[in-house]
């Protein structure tokens, strides 16, 4: 049965405009900078992959990066803001983070994160994120459609996946934006997301 589901090309055009919109950033040189950063930009990357993957109707696998965006998301919003030193260092030689919950409780004690719009997202959606990389039972029900096994998503909840895959990608590059300390940029991508969610308050 085939989903009628068909990429919004502003959506390519959208990713575009983000990536291109950082390509020239100078950043300082630290470390922690360097691992902020990496998160940031690996957000990023997830963001295209999902596009990538809708654009040819490979759902499971784009509904299955929403959860790595997030993470990377936070992960490099932590280690920009929140981490010491010491973690930090840590972290760059393989260390695990704190679980997600801390480090948002982290962030949300800082001025930018203080109205705690990511505790909510998470209080919300993480456990579907978390079914969908996992291949939860709420994955599979997305494929069961009778006597067949085949994708069974609706559109409404594949353009769900590409609007929070475009607000957390646009995210992350404000978020290398402030490590450039880019005020120019930061604020002309979050006008963006104004624009593309409709939500110009």
């Amino acid at each position: 049965m085939a989903i009628a589901f068909t990429l919004d090309r502003g959506a390519v055009d959208y990713l575009n405009w983000l990536g291109n919109s950082i390509s020239e950033c100078e950043l300082p040189g630290s470390l922690r900078v360097r691992v902020a950063a990496s998160c940031l930009t690996i957000a990023q990357d997830h963001h295209h992959a999902i596009v990538a993957l809708l654009d040819h109707a490979i759902f499971a696998s784009s509904f299955a990066l929403l959860r790595c965006e997030f993470e990377a998301y936070v992960r490099g919003e932590w280690l920009a803001l929140c981490a010491t030193d010491a973690e930090v260092e840590k972290f760059s030689c393989g260390k695990e983070p704190p679980k997600i919950g801390n480090m948002l409780k982290a962030l949300e004690a800082t001025p930018a994160f203080s109205e705690k719009i990511l505790s909510s997202i998470k209080a919300s959606s993480w456990g579907a994120m978390c079914a969908y990389t996992h291949t939860g039972g709420l994955h599979v029900q997305r494929w069961g459609t009778g006597r067949i096994i085949e994708p069974n998503y609706s559109a409404d909840e594949i353009q769900e996946v590409l609007s929070f895959a475009e607000v957390f990608g646009a995210l992350a590059v404000v978020g290398v934006a402030s490590l450039a300390n880019n005020e120019t940029i930061a604020e002309a991508v979050l006008a963006k997301i104004k624009e593309r969610t409709g939500n110009e308050s």
